[in-house]
């Protein structure tokens, strides 16, 4: 019942264009330590089940010139999901919500990044639940010079927002219909802080 879908999700950022010009690439990794990635869906028994994933990893490539980010990948471990109801997140893991026994992962692969007037926008597959579905989700980017050392951070945040059933997550099959006593859409926050490191490549 208390749906968790969240991905929240975990990225690699790889790649880039170059149109014949050499550029730097930089290759950025991440985990729990600089990232953050919780979910929430409405549940009538109490109110809303909120939850993090606590293991996952990714990487973000950035193109130097300027700074953009090219690509992104995620992989987080279903199983790590955890939240302050300890039955809640054993009936999110169980067989009648993520089966995290049996689909281990959760991974999002960027195909396309888009830039325009509205900001930041990820293209890619989204595969959860034994299921692939192509999606595409809103994102902000900041680029902060830090004065004092003469580092680089990246802030990147974003609002995921999709239908579990979209993935087959259905806790009942008579019971689960109209999201009344779990809602349909799952919301995912996530954001990442963390020092840019340059590489020539």
């Amino acid at each position: 019942m208390r749906s968790l879908t969240f991905i929240s999700l975990i990225f690699v950022f790889l790649f880039v264009t170059g149109g014949g010009q050499s550029f730097a690439l930089d290759v950025i990794t991440f985990g729990p330590k600089e990232t953050k990635i919780d979910g929430s869906i409405p549940y009538s028994v109490i109110g809303k089940y909120k939850a993090q994933f606590r293991a996952f990893k990714g990487r973000i490539g950035l193109d130097e010139n300027p700074w953009r980010i090219q690509s992104v990948y995620l992989e987080i471990k279903a199983s790590s999901i955890t939240s302050n109801c300890p039955w809640c997140d054993k009936l999110a893991r169980s067989h009648r919500l993520l089966n995290a026994s049996k689909y281990t992962e959760i991974i999002f692969k960027s195909e396309k990044i888009i830039h325009d007037e509205g900001g930041y926008k990820v293209k890619g597959i989204l595969a959860m639940h034994g299921i692939k579905r192509r999606m595409t989700f809103p994102f902000d980017v900041k680029i902060i010079n830090d004065q004092r050392s003469q580092e680089k951070w990246i802030d990147l945040k974003g609002t995921w927002v999709f239908n579990r059933k979209d993935f087959n997550i259905i806790w009942n099959r008579i019971l689960d219909r109209g999201g009344v006593l779990v809602g349909d859409n799952v919301t995912v926050n996530w954001g990442i802080k963390t020092r840019i490191k340059q590489e020539e490549i």
